[in-house]
């Protein structure tokens, strides 16, 4: 059994000067440590601001527009419409588009305007005198009077003007031809008839960017 003057001896003698280089060595080791992880810090830091000075600056994204666009089409092929009348039923949205000189009338559903249906195309029976008066969802009231020889309507020319840059005003779209225009202010929505068919465009303004930033920071932090 080895005693504790043995394990003295087998130790060797205390040296203070390896104690001392040893403890150096664990300052300058801590010392790198610290360094290295100062810098990895640095890096990650840094990291953002490098990639964003070498990527290419994009373009600022175009501020919202007011538009009036195309968002439906009905052809039509047997004659061309002389006026309009919208009406609604429960949740239903329709138009009546009247023919000219009283040859007949389309019903056609515009609930859904990017995916109007024709209903119904009922010709009148007194021969070209009826017209319609009034209509009421599904109801129509229809008036006849002595058949008298009608001029038609002068076709005339629409345009959707762009007047977003004052300066470059341009034609965004252009409608020849036009026999008939109605609006629905309710839904925002105009109705145009030509040698095509029946046209579905909507009104849309743009929303205020400010507007919607305070009510998005409004909905942020009010709750």
């Amino acid at each position: 059994m080895k005693t504790s003057e043995t394990l003295k001896a087998q130790a060797g003698p205390f040296n203070a000067k390896t104690l001392y280089v040893n403890q150096n060595h664990i300052r300058i080791l801590r010392y790198s440590l610290s360094s290295v992880a100062l810098l990895a810090g640095l890096a990650l830091m840094l990291a953002p601001a490098v990639q964003a000075r070498n990527k290419a600056p994009n373009a600022a994204p175009p501020g919202p527009n007011d538009e009036i666009q195309v968002v439906g089409h009905v052809p039509l092929t047997d004659g061309s419409v002389a006026r309009f009348l919208a009406t609604q039923h429960y949740s239903s949205y329709y138009l009546y588009a009247e023919r000219e000189a009283g040859k007949s009338v389309t019903l056609i559903d515009v609930t859904n305007v990017s995916k109007p249906s024709v209903l119904a195309n009922v010709p009148y029976s007194s021969g070209g005198s009826d017209s319609l008066a009034a209509v009421a969802g599904t109801a129509a009231l229809i008036t006849s009077a002595p058949a008298a020889p009608a001029s038609a309507a002068a076709a005339q020319t629409i345009r959707i003007m762009d007047f977003s840059d004052p300066r470059n005003p341009r034609v965004a779209r252009e409608f020849t031809g036009v026999t008939a225009m109605s609006r629905d202010d309710r839904r925002g929505l105009i109705f145009v008839a030509n040698t095509e068919g029946i046209w579905i465009l909507r009104q849309h303004l743009a929303q205020d960017p400010e507007v919607e930033k305070a009510y998005a920071n409004y909905v942020l932090y009010s709750h």
